[in-house]
């Protein structure tokens, strides 16, 4: 098994068990956790126990740990690597069981939660070092309260396609369609209105819809922290050449310019226009990549993501409007975007397309 000792001061960026319980209920990881003999209710301390659907040997236990340490810290900010204890390192450690002090019963607590034991295999092929060589000191920055991170499992979507809205709107837009897809995706079970997460259920006065809203501002607003300090930038230096290669390129980050804009009619009738770009930035540059945008007589969700894609070129590029007619002024104009590759089917071969415009800094 893998325990995780949490040993945290009240002046640190506080873990509390129910975020880590979260994403380990979210995860579909077995454990049991348990508060710790000098947990108090201002600074929660508390062990997790993991059990492995297999023993691993003493030369593969750090490698694993570390691997089970990273993936619970992707859904925690990088904060739980700052406060737990680095016993975790050691191959054999003795743990008290659960107890409490005499004066604090009322804040124990002990549970159990089903699941699948983690997969030796899988994370010893992870290769993880993850905090291996940490010294754990303690943050002195406290924690703005109510920005619990949000876990994989039912919001693994959620935070797919926050994280395909990342610096392509701001916060609010953000929150709103975030909102709106768990309405969409979990219909009669939306994820920030399930009460098994204590930061979901309503606060005294509050009416559920303000709380699951509340939550869910909580949510993106920790998620978007987390990717802001996540996200590399890239090198913004312009290169004018020609293409190197032809073959499909990887998904990745680039600065653009739009070479050419030609409406046109879908088989259909409807209205259609073909946007060429040359990528003028990294190992890429000289390569030209093909967005279609799509209006009437068209689709109304391909009219919509167009709305949207419009929507973010006029901002990125500093357009009077969204309109068709209006694009063809970006014309040489440099932007940020993000490359997308695209997988081939039914004998296709694999492609690249534009997956967004960003509208936010590249810092």
């Amino acid at each position: 098994m893998i325990v995780f000792d949490i040993d945290q001061k009240p002046t640190d960026d506080l873990v509390s068990l129910e975020e880590l319980e979260d994403a380990l209920i979210d995860m579909n990881w077995e454990h049991a956790i348990y508060t710790s003999f000098s947990n108090t209710a201002e600074c929660p301390r508390f062990r997790v126990v993991l059990p492995l659907d297999s023993p691993v040997h003493p030369e593969s236990f750090l490698s694993v740990s570390a691997a089970t340490l990273e993936a619970l810290d992707e859904f925690l900010d990088g904060r739980l690597l700052k406060v737990i204890d680095g016993c975790w390192r050691e191959t054999s450690r003795c743990y008290y069981t659960f107890t409490t002090h005499p004066d604090r019963q009322s804040g124990a607590i002990s549970f159990y939660n089903p699941g699948e034991p983690l997969n030796t295999l899988e994370l010893k092929l992870a290769q993880s070092s993850y905090g291996l060589d940490a010294e754990y000191t303690k943050t002195t920055k406290p924690r703005a309260p109510g920005t619990a991170v949000g876990a994989a499992g039912r919001s693994f979507e959620l935070n797919r396609l926050l994280g395909g809205m990342f610096r392509s709107f701001n916060e609010e837009q953000i929150v709103q369609k975030i909102f709106a897809a768990d309405s969409e995706l979990n219909a009669s079970n939306e994820y920030f209105r399930d009460p098994i997460y204590a930061r979901h259920k309503p606060r005294p006065g509050e009416t559920k819809d303000a709380a699951a809203l509340r939550a869910c501002k909580s949510w993106v607003k920790s998620h978007l922290n987390w990717l802001r300090r996540k996200a590399k930038g890239i090198d913004t230096t312009i290169v004018n050449r020609q293409a190197q290669s032809k073959a499909p390129m990887p998904t990745h980050e680039a600065l653009i310019k739009l070479k050419d804009f030609k409406p046109g009619k879908t088989k259909s009738g409807g209205e259609t226009a073909l946007a060429e770009f040359e990528i003028v930035s990294g190992e890429h540059a000289g390569r030209h990549v093909w967005h279609r945008f799509y209006s009437d007589g068209t689709p109304p969700t391909a009219i919509k993501i167009s709305s949207e894609m419009l929507e973010k070129l006029k901002t990125a590029a500093n357009l009077p409007t969204s309109s068709c007619g209006d694009v063809l002024k970006a014309k040489d104009v440099i932007v940020h975007a993000r490359i997308k590759l695209k997988a081939g089917t039914n004998g296709f071969a694999d492609q690249n397309e534009i997956g967004t415009f960003f509208t936010q800094p590249l810092s």
